[in-house]
């Protein structure tokens, strides 16, 4: 299945998939789980830098990250699906957020921290 995560980082960012080279906010991490929700879903492959090399992560620590940001700062809380990859001895997280229908918006605190 590495062929899948490679293809995924072949195809760049673009809306439905966004790199990031690890999570230390969850503040932060909420508003972009909260764009994916709000538009047509998406792909967040963290240990993967903007350039597409792969960095690797910790994936315990990165996953109660994603799950702080879904649980306490996305607004109704959002649920995501995750898969962890091994590739060249490196782990990358795939956070899979499903589009939610558009009567159901989703906020996250914004740059300064207000709701």
């Amino acid at each position: 299945m590495s062929r899948y995560i490679n293809d995924l980082i072949r195809q760049g960012e673009h809306q439905q998939l966004d790199f990031k080279h690890s999570i230390s906010d969850s503040r932060k991490i909420a508003r972009s789980l909260a764009a994916f929700s709000n538009t047509d879903g998406g792909k967040l492959l963290v240990g993967v830098r903007d350039n597409g090399s792969i960095a690797g992560v910790q994936s315990d620590e990165e996953f109660y990250m994603v799950q702080a940001a879904a649980d306490l700062y996305c607004k109704p809380a959002i649920e995501f699906e995750t898969k962890a990859w091994e590739l060249n001895g490196k782990t990358i997280l795939e956070i899979s957020l499903p589009q939610l229908s558009m009567d159901k918006l989703v906020t996250a605190p914004d740059k300064n921290g207000d709701d």
